[in-house]
């Protein structure tokens, strides 16, 4: 075997030896930070994320320097991640709420649920602030002000949901799922997700551009996602990892942006069918396109040694969709826990049963066959206002109840060792040699957010679609 010259043999210290530099210099920032305890320093994220309740207010999150948000993006000066807020709002933010829903053209608003189980979680009933989470853009000065998860009730996976500023027409939710290869590394992959859905909640939640003196513009979520994740780049305590991404933003229009960055994803669904679904994002298969942190030290061992290269998309590689939904819709987003074990039409399967049995949908038969019909006034009585005082509201809160069956099932799926879903199909097509039988237990979040628009209480509006 060759020798390796000396020449090289001396860059590859030099080059290892800074980077052990720069990991002291961050551990050092991290002391000085932690001793300092300034009102205006980073919080640190992985241990606030570890311990926080799955709803927090944004003031425990970070504070971002303003000049990581011009260094994002200068045209955000609006989109301020998590600037200080207080738990309940003030008379001036309500008083700017009521200002955004007088709008002549919003005529929508959204109720939101989430729900969550780690691999490890067992099959069990779900309950509510554990496993399941409700939420409503109409819910004046909410306590908690958002919703996101935490590593305890999501694993590796997180989700997140808020109104846009202070406007009950505008909401921003979506999910993120850590990938877990980072662990080999020695690195949790459940900071990097849960910190970047915080931030984006955090962002939305403070976001000032919807005001008239701004020119009424709206959040975009592929903006949203870059300021969130330049902001974990920019965060020295999460060390490294990296997340798949799907969210929206919807406005009272009905209008609703997608942006999707890897195999998370989202589908719309109608009475009886599948009105719009997201396309997965793979470099090959069980590879998917993923946003990434890549520790200096690594960079530096590729460089010097090659093998195989980190994954790393950013932001802008996201597929952007834009869609109209009507009332009633419900979008649902949801990590790969579920798509690798149930199918769309497995989902809408779920889903139908729910409605159908809550009076939500119910089924007209004629002589052209089933159609499914949506119960206009029924989706226009779904709750505008939640307290903690009437569990019994919470617990039967349809974003809820809809997130919550539709982790359960993909909960059940992903143990059965003798049903094929989605992983097993692909697995058997691409590797029929590796005889793949059952379901892939997972990390699991969803995010469903239900339309609702204004003066829709009047009887049953018939939908053309066949059952």
């Amino acid at each position: 075997m060759p020798s390796i010259p000396t020449q090289l043999l001396l860059l590859a210290a030099c080059v290892l030896t800074l980077s052990l530099l720069i990991d002291n210099f961050h551990s050092q920032c991290l002391r000085e930070d932690d001793a300092a305890a300034a009102p205006t320093a980073i919080t640190p994220i992985c241990s606030l994320l570890a311990s926080a309740p799955a709803a927090m207010p944004a003031a425990s999150l970070l504070s971002l320097p303003a000049s990581l948000l011009r260094q994002a993006s200068p045209r955000l000066s609006s989109l301020r991640p998590l600037a200080s807020m207080p738990s309940s709002h003030s008379t001036a933010a309500t008083e700017s709420q009521k200002r955004l829903a007088s709008s002549n053209h919003a005529r929508f608003t959204y109720r939101l649920g989430a729900a969550s189980a780690g691999k490890r979680t067992p099959v069990r009933p779900s309950k509510l602030d554990r496993d399941f989470w409700a939420y409503a853009s109409t819910q004046e000065a909410p306590s908690p002000p958002y919703l996101r998860s935490t590593k305890k009730d999501a694993g590796e996976d997180a989700f997140f949901a808020t109104t846009v500023g202070e406007s009950p027409h505008h909401v921003a939710f979506g999910v993120a799922d850590g990938v877990g290869g980072w662990q080999d590394s020695g690195v949790d992959p459940s900071d990097f997700s849960h910190g970047l859905c915080g931030l984006m909640a955090g962002t939305a939640k403070t976001f000032e551009g919807l005001q008239e003196e701004d020119g009424g513009r709206n959040v975009r979520p592929r903006e949203l996602l870059q300021v969130a994740y330049d902001a974990v780049i920019g965060n020295p305590r999460i060390v490294a990892g990296g997340c798949t991404a799907s969210l929206c933003v919807a406005d009272g229009e009905g209008n609703v942006e997608t942006a999707n960055l890897g195999d998370s994803g989202f589908l719309i669904l109608s009475p009886g069918k599948v009105a719009a679904r997201s396309e997965a994002q793979t470099h090959a298969f069980n590879t998917p396109y993923q946003l990434s942190k890549i520790p200096p030290r690594m960079q530096a061992q590729h460089a010097i040694f090659g093998g195989s290269k980190q994954l790393s998309e950013t932001p802008k590689d996201a597929d952007v969709e834009h869609h109209q939904v009507k009332h009633g819709d419900i979008v649902l987003f949801a990590t790969d826990g579920v798509w690798d074990n149930l199918s769309a039409q497995d989902v809408l399967q779920i889903v139908t049963k729910i409605m159908e049995e809550h009076g939500y949908w119910f089924r007209s038969h004629n002589f052209a066959g089933a159609e499914a019909l949506l119960n206009a006034s029924r989706i226009s009585q779904i709750a505008r206002s939640l307290s903690p005082e009437r569990k019994e509201e919470l617990e039967n809160f349809l974003p809820a109840l809809l997130a919550q069956a539709v982790m359960r099932e993909a909960k059940v799926a992903g143990l059965d060792t003798r049903r094929n879903g989605p992983f097993a199909k692909e697995v058997n097509m691409w590797y029929p040699q590796e005889g793949w039988q059952g379901g892939k237990p997972d990390d699991i979040a969803v995010v469903v957010g239900i339309a609702v628009e204004d003066g829709q209480g009047g009887g049953e509006k018939p939908i053309k679609a066949k059952l």
